[in-house]
């Protein structure tokens, strides 16, 4: 057996202990969990009128939120856009679709890859200081951290009997029920998760809002989640303003007009620039009205919970009810999942893979 000098095996030992330290401190440090959520609506015909429910609910979104990232609608949304060029993820969730360029005379036109995916310049070249090719080597190898908020399959649900169950033989609906990935931190910094799509398919859906999901010494749940009934427990037929669709999860960036002709075409003899705007207001389309809510009132569930981890919880609600579980998630099982490989491209970009590594996670 060939000898290795003592200082490479040396070398090699110490490399092995930082890179098992730094795998289980990052596990520590970010908190990684699974959250499963289970919303279901209470139908019995009494629920309604169990209480005295605020006539104009406080009903809104904050201004930061974050997304769940669906695979199948990011997919969708792609391919049912005319003239996508390719699809990426923002740090909140939020898929931003680029289009093609389109010359004077309509054609669609690749834009130049530069402007397409805002990449900077290469660098000039350097000579690498000695180990620098190790070190790149060594981060190039280091574990990858998988794409937060993800939804996983239907099979991952641990509730999943359960709910079928609540739902065939008691008075309940099943409102919202998935599982996904994330890490959890603190309420500092912890963004609101949007439940509903209202804002992209611009419907109301019996249940909007969002959860927010934060840790301290325990971790907490706050609710701001509304149902939308038909009012039949109000008197007359008095209705409440329409609530707030929720924000766009779905960006369009168009690109530039590239024109055929530098130059415009003269004017005719005569003309007279105010005809255009005089022509301008006129033709001018008339803004887009709002979706017709077709609910008469919401009730809002809004709440904080303590909770522990490896636990179910519950929080009841005459018309709710809300079903959690948060499941911690180690550094092995992190860096061994591959749940997100088959959309990697639709959120990181085709030319984005340095934001492949967990980087919608950002708060």
């Amino acid at each position: 057996m060939t000898a290795r000098p003592v200082h490479t095996l040396l070398a090699l030992l110490v490399t092995a202990l930082l890179a098992t330290s730094t795998l289980a401190e990052d596990g520590r440090q970010q908190n990684w969990y699974q959250v499963e959520l289970l919303i279901v609506a209470h139908t019995s015909p009494g629920a309604p009128r169990s209480e005295q429910w605020d006539a104009l609910p406080r009903l809104q979104y904050p201004d930061a939120v974050r997304f769940l990232l669906d695979p199948q609608r990011l997919q969708a949304n792609l391919e049912r856009t005319a003239d996508a060029l390719h699809s990426r993820v923002d740090k909140r969730g939020k898929q931003l679709i680029q289009l093609r360029g389109q010359e004077a005379d309509g054609a669609a036109a690749d834009l130049p890859a530069a402007a397409a995916v805002d990449t900077p310049a290469p660098a000039p070249e350097v000579t690498a200081a000695p180990g620098a090719e190790v070190a790149a080597a060594e981060d190039a190898a280091a574990p990858r951290l998988p794409t937060p908020f993800v939804l996983l399959p239907a099979q991952a649900r641990e509730f999943r009997g359960k709910a079928a169950y609540m739902e065939r033989n008691g008075p309940y609906r099943i409102l919202f029920h998935e599982v996904w990935w994330q890490p959890v931190g603190s309420a500092r910094t912890a963004l609101p998760i949007v439940l509903d799509r209202s804002g992209d398919d611009q419907a109301y859906p019996a249940l909007q809002g969002t959860i927010r999901l934060h840790r301290s010494r325990f971790l907490h749940v706050d609710t701001r989640l509304w149902l939308n009934t038909n009012g039949d427990y109000l008197p007359g037929t008095w209705r409440m303003p329409a609530p707030p669709l929720a924000p766009a999860s779905l960006e369009l960036i168009a690109a530039p007009v590239l024109p055929t002709q530098p130059t415009a075409p003269e004017a005719p003899i005569g003309y007279d620039p105010q005809w255009d705007a005089a022509s301008g207001l006129l033709d001018a389309p008339e803004p887009e009205s709002a979706p017709a809510y077709p609910y008469r009132h919401a009730v809002l569930l809004q709440q904080q919970r303590r909770m522990r981890s490896n636990e179910v919880h519950y929080i009841d609600h005459p018309l709710l009810g809300l079903v959690i579980k948060l499941t911690p998630l180690d550094a092995d099982a992190l860096y061994s999942a591959n749940y997100d490989q088959a959309i990697l491209e639709l959120i990181t970009g085709p030319e984005r893979p340095a934001e492949a590594a967990g980087s919608p996670a950002g708060a």
